[in-house]
């Protein structure tokens, strides 16, 4: 017979993985190897729960941060870190030759260098205000997670709260 206490669905997965099966028949736990499953069971630490759902959050950090990127070419997103410290350099200085590839960018669109610059610099604002914010709840959920001390309690977390 096996002692179950429900450790969340890693715990369902890694069984399986290993090529054992665990359901509830009659509101009894079944396996077809009681010993391999309950050593897999009595194995699975909170801390490997707590990995799970911290993967979770930081899967759907990611997705919030796609989405912000969405239309955005990989290109056009290399090189916005040439654009940022290029702007930079020139709200510094004031010369052009600190900001050649934006020089560039204002050349072809027909608009000064300082226009090009302030909309960079608007932007990486922009962005990272958001990735600040989706970094610093995420961080909040899972420092939650960690703090737990029970399958329980860190199983029943709610982390949908993503105020951003």
């Amino acid at each position: 017979m096996i002692n179950y206490i429900e450790k969340g669905p890693g715990l369902h997965v890694l069984i399986a993985r290993s090529g054992y099966t665990l359901e509830q028949r009659n509101g009894v736990w079944v396996s077809n190897n009681d010993t391999a499953v309950q050593g897999i069971i009595d194995a699975y630490s909170l801390s490997t729960a707590q990995n799970e759902i911290i993967t979770l959050i930081n899967a759907y950090a990611a997705s919030l941060r796609d989405h912000a990127a969405i239309g955005v070419s990989p290109a056009e997103m290399a090189s916005w870190s040439i654009k940022r410290t290029e702007a930079m350099a020139y709200q510094v200085s004031g010369n052009a030759a600190d900001a050649p590839i934006l020089g560039i960018e204002a050349t072809a669109r027909g608009v000064t260098l300082s226009a090009i610059v302030a909309r960079v610099l608007k932007n990486a604002t922009s962005l990272a205000g958001l990735e600040a914010t989706i970094a610093g709840v995420a961080g909040k959920h899972s420092d939650a997670v960690r703090a737990t001390t029970t399958f329980a309690e860190a199983l029943s977390y709610d982390w949908s709260d993503w105020t951003v």
